[in-house]
């Protein structure tokens, strides 16, 4: 048995690990076709997932003297990565069980901060008082027109230079990728009707009604009042490493915002404008 069979089955769980979502522990099931699936509680720790969250990580910098808000922060996740990092840390949510949880972890873990209820349309803190802000797998929830809106107030409560940074899928990404397992699925002599793009409206799971492409979210910032920003490429390794297709999903123009993945965007407040409105 090999080393990486070995270490791939070391991650393997009959039932949900503590901290699951923590630690990047996800059920073994398809997801990605159509039709009944048979329960599955076997749970699979995806490494390649934690650094991409990672990715975002680093891009926001979190620290000690930093005041962290995040957006759409479901169980606390983000808010628990970022107070381990000494950073000061704060969450909304509509959801109020995710917000209990995420208040529970903060405590667990002796973290300052707190979770609370509420539209991130309607963000309950005051101008201009957070250093960082990151919104990490929420966007594709939401529509154009709500994103606009909770950008906007983004705006209003970080401080002047604050900075954001947004992780969501890229629906150039899964699009693509829904084309490859459809010819795959024609050479297996399999019905190619039934791969679907996960958790999209028509599925069994319709959570991910707002996925956007790098175009659409600068257009959303831009309505928004953030005027400088930049798109970042994580490397893709879904299909092992390969230097070749990390070029081609970091560096080429284009290709590169069909094969990555995730959209990575740090935006920033304006400063100027921030003290100079009129």
């Amino acid at each position: 048995m090999s080393k990486s069979t070995k270490a791939a089955q070391q991650h393997l769980h009959t039932g949900a690990p503590r901290d699951a979502w923590l630690g990047g522990y996800f059920k073994v099931e398809r997801v990605d076709t159509n039709g009944p699936h048979a329960p599955c509680d076997v749970w699979r720790k995806n490494i390649d997932y934690l650094r991409l969250k990672d990715f975002a990580l680093h891009l926001l910098e979190p620290g000690p003297g930093k005041n962290v808000l995040d957006i759409g922060c479901a169980g606390g996740a983000t808010m628990v990565y970022c107070g381990l990092q000494g950073a000061t840390v704060y969450g909304q949510d509509l959801d109020p069980r995710g917000v209990e949880e995420a208040n529970q972890n903060l405590v667990s873990f002796g973290i300052k901060g707190e979770a609370r209820c509420g539209d991130a349309a309607q963000l309950k803190f005051d101008n201009n008082i957070f250093d960082l802000a990151i919104s990490n797998d929420f966007f594709e929830h939401i529509s154009d027109e709500v994103k606009t809106q909770v950008l906007r107030e983004t705006l209003r409560v970080l401080k002047p230079g604050g900075r954001l940074v947004i992780m969501t899928p890229n629906f150039n990404y899964l699009k693509f990728s829904r084309l490859y397992k459809q010819f795959r699925a024609i050479l297996m002599l399999k019905n190619p009707f039934r791969i679907v793009i996960p958790h999209t409206p028509g599925t069994d799971d319709p959570q991910h009604i707002g996925l956007t492409t790098r175009r659409r979210l600068s257009k959303n910032l831009i309505e928004a009042g953030f005027l400088n920003y930049q798109f970042y490429y994580a490397p893709l390794r879904r299909f092992g490493q390969s230097m070749f297709m990390e070029m081609l999903s970091t560096e080429v123009v284009f290709i590169r915002d069909i094969l990555c993945e995730n959209l990575f965007c740090v935006s920033y407040k304006p400063i100027s404008l921030s003290h100079f409105p009129n």
